[in-house]
């Protein structure tokens, strides 16, 4: 799930409940699955980011290594 995605769906709890469509404890389960998936997301994020690093950064060991 995107960034994008859980801030759509933090506007779409918020006005489920003040118009009464959910109830508190459901707003806040709702809310705290949201929470997690952000992390969920974040890490997802942050590792690609890594790989791509890695990536980069093993092909420029190599490369230095054969040139001499």
């Amino acid at each position: 799930m995107s960034i994008n995605v859980i801030e759509q769906s933090i506007a779409d709890y918020n006005y489920a409940f003040e118009q009464g469509q959910i109830s508190k404890d459901e707003y806040i389960s709702l809310m705290q699955g949201l929470e997690i998936e952000k992390i969920v997301t974040m890490n997802a994020e942050e590792l690609q980011k890594k790989e791509q690093l890695n990536t980069y950064i093993n092909a420029a060991i190599s490369a230095a290594s054969l040139a001499v």
